[in-house]
């Protein structure tokens, strides 16, 4: 076999190595994809059910049995806050996190997941004192503080698990171990963005219901 020969085959073995990568790279950022999108269906098709059982119940409160005079509205304010704790975390991702990831500019998504994580953390801190000081209701609770109180503890878990998300992202950035995985920043944006619009609508339901 001549010199050129093994060149050529050398050189052909090189670029089915360089595709079977692109190939692997393709599969985990599809599957990453298609993981937190099924996620995010499954959680929504539960907090419809909540939100659904809300209207529903109070569109049937002809006689006031459902909300009676001793049972408050949550404080609007907290949950204002609360939305816009999260929506904040969502532009960052937006217009920091995942263009620097794509760019390769590690100091922008560190910094990014930095301020993103802080907004977790403060989101998760409102929302806790608020199911654990504004849902004193009297007893027995009616169907108004029962389903006020589950759609904190829900919004309690959606805060909780940003929090999560985003310390495991900013742990393995830190590490050095998503350098040229921009999808795993697009993902973790993803499901941001879904808990903030999530938290946007659950401010509108309660303040205008």
């Amino acid at each position: 076999m001549s010199t050129t020969d093994e060149q050529q085959l050398g050189t052909t073995h090189e670029e089915r190595l360089g595709d079977d990568s692109a190939l692997e790279a393709t599969f985990f950022e599809r599957r990453a994809k298609v993981g937190v999108l099924l996620l995010i269906l499954s959680d929504a098709m539960m907090v419809v059910a909540a939100f659904a059982s809300f209207v529903y119940l109070h569109a049937l409160n002809t006689s006031g049995a459902f909300k009676p005079s001793d049972e408050h509205a949550p404080a609007l304010a907290v949950g204002l806050i609360v939305a816009l704790l999260m929506v904040l975390g969502a532009v960052v991702f937006r217009i920091q996190i995942v263009p620097s990831a794509r760019s390769g500019r590690e100091t922008g998504v560190r910094s990014g997941l930095s301020l993103a994580l802080l907004l977790a953390i403060a989101a998760l801190v409102v929302q806790l004192w608020a199911v654990a000081t504004g849902f004193s209701y009297p007893t027995p609770v009616h169907g108004y503080a029962s389903t006020m109180m589950l759609l904190g503890v829900i919004a309690l878990f959606h805060m909780f698990l940003t929090t999560v998300i985003t310390v495991l992202v900013f742990g393995r950035s830190k590490r050095g171990l998503l350098a040229g995985r921009s999808y795993a920043l697009e993902t973790a944006g993803y499901w941001w963005y879904y808990v903030a619009g999530l938290s946007v609508v659950a401010w509108l339901l309660v303040t205008l219901i």
